[in-house]
């Protein structure tokens, strides 16, 4: 089991199913602050997208979440919507999964 308790400090992350949230290594993902994640939650309701922001420079793993869900089709003015957030992010990377969770 990994230790991930560290995302329970945040709501971003509680889209994540109980079996990936205690077996994959989600140490690459961050907990934003308060005020990041109230903007988060409020675009995952505008876009209908569940949100996640890793450390800059993470790659997909071959056991973590972008290899293991579908990422979220955005149109251009979500996308837009999504690059705003992300400049905040000081380079971290902002994901959009789709919603509800699709498994490839």
């Amino acid at each position: 089991m990994k230790s991930n308790s560290f995302l329970t400090n945040t709501s971003l992350y509680h889209w994540i199913p109980e079996f990936e949230f205690n077996s994959y290594d989600l140490s690459d993902l961050v907990v934003p602050g308060p005020d990041i994640e109230k903007e988060c939650i409020f675009i995952e309701d505008q876009l209908n997208a569940f949100l996640a922001i890793y450390k800059t420079g993470t790659l997909a793993k071959r056991q973590g979440l972008c290899t293991t869900f579908k990422y979220a089709n955005l149109e251009s003015t979500a996308f837009s919507l999504c690059q705003r957030l992300e400049n905040k992010l000081s380079g971290n990377i902002l994901v959009a999964y789709a919603k509800p969770l699709q498994r490839w």
